[in-house]
């Protein structure tokens, strides 16, 4: 089994604004339940049975956050969390080597990482364990391996992973590709040799930093000797906590904005894909969220009215209308027609408080 855990939190989650914002993003709401989607991740997370430690990657503005929910947890699974905070945005491939840089701090270079992020629902808990096991036994012999998604239809939101021959306990893997037009989407659901791209990966941390020492040397360089010096620690709800110093802040003006996807694994000659046996789903817009939770505990009033989903923290009347999306929360008011969610992006763009 995997040694380690990083969960990435970080993001903005715009696409579900304006329950998502700025100073309160996607992975700590509630989506469906009492808890947050953050919280879900990290009790999945020791649910594996891990030896080791769990990393979670969020913004400095999200420490205190990310202590809150951690302080759910009992005194045992607290002692074993390590929060680091980063100073600046800058995507997934800079928010690794980071996690790297403690993670070999902590001498731990040589152990499994596996990489999930904080705002995903997956179930049920054995098959997951299972894929983690069989992406385990690859990682350890130098590989780094994602995990590929059966499609359940020809969805244009995701990447896709195309896989080639067995091997292993997995496949090799041909290429990476960027999110599709529809016709592509269906062109690669009927191949059947595509898989969605889930963006969780589990490799050893010596190798990942190996290969992105190989593929993007200029962003590895930055992170080439991790000192104590670049954290601030403290201690709080017996959770131990690094946050970012001025040096550390310096190194992340340099990095560039890039994923994981284009820095190392679009590039990297030892990528081999596990297919997962677990149920996925990224809680990637309201229209998800509006197919799987029901609408909010608050009152809602429909009069000839039908199809609709409603997330708010006050009483909402619908009267006379059909399949809307009715989002209020922040003290803003989202109402989109179902399908057309995508375009929530662009709204919560001019809104980022």
């Amino acid at each position: 089994m995997v040694n380690n855990i990083i969960i990435m939190a970080g993001g903005a989650g715009k696409r579900l604004w304006p329950a998502s914002v700025k100073k309160h993003p996607k992975q700590f709401l509630k989506v469906s339940g009492n808890k947050t989607l953050f919280l879900t991740t990290l009790e999945r997370a020791f649910d594996l049975g891990i030896t080791g430690l769990i990393y979670i990657i969020t913004h400095e503005g999200h420490v205190e956050l990310a202590e809150a929910e951690c302080a759910h947890l009992d005194a045992e699974h607290q002692s074993r969390v390590v929060i680091v905070g980063e100073p600046i945005a800058r995507n997934t491939a800079p928010a690794l080597a980071l996690a790297a840089s403690r993670i070999s701090l902590d001498g731990r270079l040589e152990e499994t990482c596996l990489v999930m992020a904080a705002d995903h629902i997956i179930s049920p808990i054995a098959a997951f364990k299972a894929s983690v096991e069989k992406a385990s036994f690859e990682a350890m012999k130098g590989f780094i391996v994602p995990y590929g998604i059966v499609p359940q239809d020809a969805a244009t939101g995701y990447g896709y992973i195309e896989a080639g021959n067995m091997a292993g306990e997995g496949f090799e893997v041909l290429s990476f590709r960027e999110k599709p037009d529809i016709q592509t989407a269906k062109q690669y659901v009927s191949s059947g040799r595509h898989y969605w791209n889930a963006g969780m990966f589990t490799y050893r941390n010596d190798v990942f930093l190996s290969e992105l020492s190989s593929c993007a040397p200029e962003l590895r360089g930055l992170f080439t000797h991790p000192k104590e010096e670049w954290f601030e620690k403290v201690t709080r709800h017996g959770i131990r906590t690094y946050l970012p110093s001025e040096k550390l802040v310096k190194i992340y003006k340099k990095c560039p904005g890039i994923s994981v996807d284009y820095a190392v694994m679009e590039r990297s000659n030892k990528i081999r894909m596990v297919k997962s046996e677990f149920e996925w789903n990224d809680i990637g817009s309201w229209d998800v969220i509006a197919d799987i939770a029901p609408s909010s505990d608050v009152p809602v009033y429909s009069y000839d009215s039908k199809g609709n989903f409603v997330y708010s923290d006050r009483p909402v009347a619908l009267c006379g209308v059909e399949n809307l999306l009715v989002v209020v929360a922040n003290n803003r008011v989202l109402i989109c027609r179902k399908g057309r969610s995508q375009l929530v992006k662009e709204a919560a763009e001019k809104d980022l408080d």
